[in-house]
Parts: structure tokens; sequence; C-alpha cells
């Protein structure tokens, strides 16, 4: 196996390990966070990513991959440990924001960076291969890291964020040990290039809606994800095995480490998966199937767990074949300014759906919630692919 390879699954393992993944919702909860402050402070992050990616992505381009990476990394394992001590809706906004930032200078630059060092090393096809087998890594670390959290969350739930960002700091020395593409573009590439051509990637037919619908699905299914905590605990508490009664947190804590099992058996399998519906088929089956089951739950209340795990999974399958269909359209000139502004249009629309989320949750109650973004994810499905019959 090529070394560069190596050292990114190996980036994958220690970036992921989120002990505090379990509890987030929960740790704001019991901060006298809302769901409309939980909605709002996602919108923030959102929104922040909106205002940063398309810079982080130039300077990705500008000062490489790798360093774009450390500081996106480091970042986050500071802002992990800051996130641990707020204990007010504007201090933990402001941490939001490091954290948006930290991300947006991840975001394009691990996507650009093992794409070109695939394609300069091995193949530039490998990239769903690799990319899903780094994510199932991932997140099998990551189902280790959720037991964990939920154990230390039982007893204080901000141990989990500081153990977080410890664990995310070790993924720092990996990545000062990537090598860079030797096709990368360098300093001499101009501003005015790499922003034009991530415009006419973003304007041109292949990607123009695909960035809308994709937006769209990873919208509803972030909102969902503000409700797997309570709904969990709620579904859990009273449950008595043989006279014990578990802690709900350390439950939902080994709730998401199946999540984690789940979705890394799926996302090692991402290659196979892509070979087998291929990326136009995904894309115009599992939005709306996924749709109508959200739809269901408000027939179903119980159901709602379950479908999480499938959540979990689409989510994580989603994920590469969407970068595989990306990144074969996009040019090396500027390829993370424009895979960061893909993510600045997807947080253009997330941050409504946040903000909408968070208030319907308050007013109608969180399964109702998931059951209308359901609805409105069927419908938004089936008119795209009706509209996109040749997509491919």
């Amino acid at each position: 196996m090529d070394r560069a390879v190596v050292k990114y699954y190996l980036f994958e393992a220690t970036r992921n390990a989120h002990l505090s993944g379990p509890v987030w919702v929960l740790f704001l909860l019991s901060r006298g966070v809302s769901y409309s402050g939980i909605g709002l402070l996602d919108a923030v992050f959102s929104v922040t990513i909106l205002v940063a990616e398309l810079p982080t992505g130039y300077i990705g381009d500008r000062i490489g991959r790798r360093r774009a990476l450390l500081i996106g990394t480091a970042g986050g394992a500071v802002g992990s440990i800051a996130f641990a001590f707020g204990r007010s809706l504007p201090t933990l906004l402001l941490v939001y924001v490091l954290l948006a930032v930290s991300q947006t200078f991840s975001s394009g630059s691990d996507s650009a960076w093992l794409y070109e060092t695939l394609e300069t090393r091995l193949d530039g096809d490998e990239f769903a291969r690799v990319r899903g087998r780094g994510r199932a890594l991932g997140l099998a670390t990551g189902g280790v890291a959720a037991l964990a959290g939920g154990v230390l969350g039982s007893v204080n739930l901000a141990w989990p964020w500081l153990a977080s960002g410890l664990v995310t700091a070790i993924a720092v020395p990996v990545v000062a040990t990537f090598p860079e593409p030797t096709g990368e573009p360098g300093g001499d590439q101009t501003q005015l290039g790499a922003f034009r051509s991530a415009r006419e990637q973003l304007l041109g037919p292949d990607l123009r809606w695909f960035v809308f619908y994709t937006g769209v699905f990873a919208a509803v299914m972030g909102v969902v994800n503000f409700f797997v905590q309570p709904v969990t605990r709620d579904a859990v508490a009273g449950l008595s095995v043989a006279g014990y009664s578990p802690d709900g947190v350390v439950v939902i804590g080994a709730v998401y480490a199946a999540f984690s099992l789940v979705s890394a058996v799926v996302t090692a399998n991402a290659g196979r998966v892509r070979a087998a519906v291929g990326t136009a088929g995904w894309f115009r089956l599992v939005p709306p199937a996924l749709g109508a089951l959200l739809a269901g739950v408000a027939l179903a209340p119980a159901a709602a767990v379950p479908l999480f795990f499938v959540l979990r999974a689409v989510r994580s399958l989603t994920e590469p074949l969407q970068g595989q269909y990306l990144n074969d359209r996009i040019p090396s000139l500027g390829r993370a300014t424009t895979l960061s502004a893909v993510a600045m249009a997807h947080s253009l629309i997330v941050a409504p759906f946040e903000i909408a989320g968070g208030r319907l949750a308050d007013v109608l109650g969180t399964i109702e919630t998931i059951a209308v973004l359901g609805v409105g994810l069927l419908l938004v499905g089936l008119v795209w692919a009706a509209a996109h019959s040749d997509f491919s």
C-alpha cells in the first residue's frame, strides 16, 4: 500500500475520534440552549463556512493542501477544548465560528490533496475507494470514541469535548508528514484564475443543479441529526434490563458506536456501490427514498431510532460518491477553491434549514419536525429526478 495512503488513513482515524459526538446536543441543552438556539448555532456555523470557504480554499491552493490541513486540524483541536468551557450562547457562538473556520481549511483541501496525490502516485479513479475506506476507518475509530464519550459524558457532559480536542491534536503531526502532490498548482497560480475557475465550474451545467440538490439533501440530514440524541434518550428512558436501568448518556454512546460500525461497513464499500448503482442511480433513488422513510415516523414514531442508523449509512456513503463526481469534473487549476465554493453553496442552503428546523422542533416537537423534513426531501428528490433523467 502506498505510504501516502497509509498516512491518509491514519489522519482519518485520528481526526474522526469525536468523543463529543454522542453528547453535543445534550451538552447544549444542559447549558440552557433551546432547539431554536441549537439551530441558530448551527446556522452561524454554516454562515461562517459560507463566508470563509472560498478564501480558505484559495489559501489552500496558494500555500499547499498540507499547510491548510495543518491549520484546520489544529484549529479543530483548540475549538473542541474551548467548547467544554462554554456556558453562554454568545461564548458558544464564538467557538462555533472558530470550529467553522477550521473546518473550511480542511473541507476543500483534504479532498483536493487526496485526489491529486492518487492521480500522481496511483490513479484518480481510486478516489471513491480510498476515500470510502478512509471514512470507514474514521467511523470505526469514531465508534470506539463514542463509547468512551458516552461513559465520560455520564459523569460530566464537558469531558468528551476535552478528550476530543486532545485526540484531534494527535492528527497534527500526521498531517505534517503528508507529501505535497507534484502536480499541485503552486505560487504562480493567480487569485483571478482560481476564482474564475470556481465560478465557471459552479455555474456550468454539470454542477449547478447537482450542488443545489445535494445541498438540500445535506440540509435535511443535518437538521434531523439535531434530534438523534434527545429522541434516543426519550426512547430508552425507563428501560430496564434484568432490573438494571442503564444511564441514558451511556446508552446513547453505545448507539453512536453502533452508528459508526454500520456506517463503516457501508462506507468501506463506497467503490462497490458506485460500480453497482452509479452516482446517477444513487442520487436519483436515495434522497426521495430517505425522505419517504423520514415522513413515515409521523405514523410510527418508534421507527425513529432504527431510521437514524439508515440516515448515518446514507450520509457516509453520499460523501465519497459526491466527492468522486465533483473531482472528476473539476480541473486541477483551483480545485480546492472550487470544492470550497461547493461547500460554501451548501452552507447557504443549509443555514435557513437549521434555523427553521430548530424553530419547528420547539413548536411542533422532534418527531413531527422529522416528518415534515422527510416530506420536503421526498418532493425535492422526485422533482429533481424527473427533471434530470439524463443525469450521469
